[in-house]
């Protein structure tokens, strides 16, 4: 297994195509400014692709022109026995970051300030960093697992691919706000990120945790 710790660096050049195919929805889709790091891409329910269905997205870096790359936060996987066996500590705490290199472990977490080349998505969340100081941390206790959250692959967009998804309507986007992203379980992440729209569309303001309350 493979711990990234420099794909937001270097995911631009790299990243392959993962083209969401989705009719344009009758939902009101709120975009004031282009997507920048460290915002939240809301899946809409009609996006069926089973990559990203209700899914919330960290995006960890985007360059106009050259591609974007982010995290899926609410899709839990199991790790199986030999991922369990090289890190004991993500077990209940594992999630499918995407479908591009699911063979590499990425790390987000709130340890910017003792992790060298940890990269900051937002105040109090970093992603990555040097991996030995991190499992060295776990191990003695003076880093928290239960602080972090550990994702197998990731997502990303060549070129311009998400500004035309944009322009296809195939995602809502928010701010990202630490508490969403690292201490929201992920059954009501994507509805607790939809909620955050209200700013832009009181319709918003009341979207329940539970779709069967709506």
């Amino acid at each position: 297994m493979k711990v990234g710790h420099n794909v937001a660096k270097n995911h631009a050049d790299e990243a392959k195509l993962f083209a969401i195919q989705t009719k344009p929805t009758r939902i009101c889709f709120i975009m004031s400014k282009l997507v920048e790091k460290g915002d939240l891409l809301i899946a809409p329910v009609s996006l069926q692709d089973p990559n990203f269905a209700q899914s919330v997205v960290l995006i960890c870096e985007h360059t106009p022109g050259k591609g974007s790359f982010g995290l899926v936060l609410n899709q839990p996987v199991k790790a199986n026995s030999d991922l369990l066996n090289e890190f004991p500590y993500i077990r209940d705490n594992l999630f499918k970051g995407g479908p591009v290199n699911p063979e590499i472990l990425q790390i987000l977490h709130p340890y910017g300030d003792t992790v060298q080349d940890s990269v900051e998505i937002i105040e109090g969340v970093w992603l990555g960093g040097d991996v030995e100081t991190l499992c060295q941390g776990f191990d003695s206790g003076s880093l928290s697992p239960e602080k972090c959250r550990f994702f197998l692959g990731y997502s990303g967009w060549s070129g311009d691919q998400l500004a035309t998804e944009f322009d296809m309507r195939s995602w809502l986007r928010t701010a990202g706000d630490t508490d969403l992203i690292m201490h929201t379980p992920p059954d009501v992440m994507w509805n607790r990120a939809v909620r955050k729209l209200a700013g832009s569309n009181p319709l918003y303001a009341n979207f329940p945790d539970s779709p069967s309350s709506n």
